[in-house]
């Protein structure tokens, strides 16, 4: 059987490297988040070009076995070019994904990855996305799957959750949901926890890879991230860093991060600044206060000479509209990367080409887009 790249999972704080089969998702020794580092691979970009549309296609630049994967066929979603508030960008849809979301990247990886060390059962826990995905991806690997969420999370993806035949504990908020979720683990589960496992992040990375090759190895100038818990920052940011390491390209695109008004823990860490009391609320994938990998975000932001910019709700539903217009029924959270895009140009803060990733799909929330697109006329 093929094996596997050659990699090492090393704590991010204190640099222990643990081995291979560690099953725990933060470090033993001072309980810091952990990350992987994969041998350089031996593959080239035309042997990648002949291969299948998903994340898989990039396979040497995962730490897993592509011939025990579980997959749903995501990744390599479409890239279109738009005009927004009269700005050229490219939306990637990954809304399109299996479960409507950018989350099923990391959960193809992290379910592999939980299969591989032939655990009985995954617990989760999430605003929604992530828990529908990886109940989703659960159900096609042949295991249980158990998600802690927040009771105002809404009803659809509780429902998809359900659908999957994922276990639903309803919790009073985001932060119960993660300390229950490690708190009342059994033996035999393993906490996927896409905000530790760095296995997730594995998957989400391969995001970067797509750019590169839909753009004949030229990325964008800025991507425009909605930022919580910072998964898909991160992603980026390793994604782009391995193809500078490896010579596929040659620059990294600037990483933008979007954060709400009253819930911007990376704003308020890269400025030194509070982010407002009153608080955005529709948004809710980008409301966590406390985000465990804060400071590999702030190193994202800084390395790349990136920026976080703050949106509150009545920017948010503008930059709604805007897709909506386009034909684009996404998220809240995704639209509120479109909302930082016009306020950066606004400012004359933004130049050159800018991409945005579309993370959600708004189906799961239909009604309630619809009544606040209603309310608010002007943008």
């Amino acid at each position: 059987m093929e094996k596997p790249p050659k990699f090492t999972i090393k704590c991010s704080e204190c640099g222990i490297e643990l081995p291979e089969n560690y099953w725990y998702w933060n470090c033993r020794n001072c309980g810091a988040p952990l990350e992987i580092k994969i041998e350089k691979p031996n593959v080239t970009r035309r042997e990648l070009s002949i291969r299948e549309g998903s994340i898989w296609r990039y396979k040497e630049f995962i730490p897993l076995n592509e011939k025990s994967k579980v997959t749903l066929g995501e990744g390599f979603t479409p890239m279109i070019k738009r005009k927004i508030a009269n700005i050229n960008v490219l939306l990637k849809l990954e809304f399109l994904n299996p479960t409507g979301s950018f989350k099923d990247r990391g959960a193809s990886t992290a379910i592999t990855r939980a299969i591989s060390l032939k655990a009985k059962r995954v617990v989760e826990d999430s605003s929604g996305n992530a828990g529908a995905s990886i109940a989703a991806y659960a159900a096609a690997a042949g295991i249980q799957a158990k998600i802690y969420i927040p009771k105002s999370a809404p009803k659809a993806k509780k429902e998809n959750i359900m659908i999957y035949g994922g276990q639903l504990i309803e919790v009073k908020s985001r932060s119960e949901a993660a300390e229950r979720a490690v708190k009342e683990l059994n033996e035999g589960d393993y906490y996927i926890g896409h905000a530790w496992n760095p296995f997730f992040i594995e998957g989400v990375k391969t995001m970067a890879y797509e750019l590169a090759e839909q753009l004949k190895w030229n990325p964008p100038d800025n991507i425009i991230v909605p930022t919580g818990n910072g998964t898909l920052l991160l992603g980026l940011y390793k994604g782009f860093n391995e193809l500078i390491n490896i010579g596929w390209i040659k620059h990294r695109p600037k990483l933008i991060a979007v954060q709400p008004v009253g819930c911007a823990p990376l704003y308020e860490a890269i400025y030194g600044k509070s982010a407002g009391k009153r608080k955005a609320v529709l948004a809710d994938a980008m409301r966590v206060a406390n985000p465990p990998r804060i400071k590999q975000m702030i190193e994202a932001i800084r390395n790349t000479e990136g920026e976080v910019v703050l949106v509150d709700d009545a920017e948010i539903v503008c930059g709604l509209k805007h897709l909506l217009k386009l034909g684009l029924l996404v998220e809240p959270t995704s639209a509120s990367a479109v909302s930082a895009l016009i306020k950066l140009k606004n400012e004359g803060a933004i130049g050159g080409e800018t991409c945005i990733p579309l993370t959600g799909c708004g189906v799961k929330m239909a009604s309630k887009i619809l009544r606040i697109v209603q309310k608010l006329d002007k943008c």
